[in-house]
């Protein structure tokens, strides 16, 4: 009788000890469920959310440089100095401010060496007694790597209408038809004042948009 209610214990053990496998193997598998379902969840969720973020920034982007854009012509009619630039330029009101950066490289063709000519001659003659003049004309026409600089040459450009003479007027015209801008790419940076007056950048990444 002994042995019998042993035998019964035994198989009572065996019977819940695979009844214990086979809750935790259920246990396994809707936790293994749960954590897939979100894992799913989250994926898209995430995913989505950050779409519409890309396809909102990507319209916000469009918006910010057409405003800059137009602002920009606006500024060209009426401010020389903006007329033949190359693009750059800062708005500010109320302690916020945009700047618009236009990325690229000035060079000048071969029609800048004739340019060279006719304002060397215009030189040479204008100023034959005056080295410190013609010194510092000249000093606006050096090449650094055969290149001429565009901020030097502008300051020739301001020059134009202060010698009545065929060779300066022909050399600055050429240089002007000389001149051309490589434009590579567009920024545009938003800032706002913080409580210590310091500009703290908004970041937005629109490099990849």
């Amino acid at each position: 009788m002994e042995a019998q209610k042993q035998k019964k214990s035994v198989a009572q053990l065996e019977a819940e000890l695979k009844e214990a496998r086979e809750s935790e193997r259920i246990e396994k598998l809707n936790h293994k469920k749960v954590y897939e379902d979100l894992k799913a969840e989250t994926v898209l969720r995430l995913v989505a959310k950050a779409y519409r973020l890309s396809l909102m920034l990507a319209g916000f982007k469009k918006d910010a440089f057409d405003d800059m854009q137009t602002v920009y012509a606006i500024l060209q009619e009426y401010s020389s100095r903006h007329a033949d630039g190359k693009g750059n330029f800062r708005i500010e009101h109320e302690g916020m401010r945009v700047t618009y950066k236009r990325q690229g490289k000035a060079t000048f063709d071969e029609r800048s060496h004739q340019a060279e000519k006719h304002i060397i001659d215009f030189v040479n003659s204008k100023f034959a007694d005056d080295q410190d003049t013609r010194d510092l004309i000249m000093s606006l026409l050096e090449r650094k790597k055969g290149e001429l600089d565009i901020h030097l040459v502008q300051k020739l450009y301001a020059m134009e209408n202060r010698f009545n003479d065929n060779n300066w007027k022909r050399g600055i015209e050429l240089l002007k038809e000389s001149y051309q801008y490589s434009h590579s790419k567009d920024y545009i940076n938003f800032e706002k004042r913080d409580e210590n007056g310091q500009w703290q950048t908004i970041n937005l990444q629109f490099s990849n948009i």
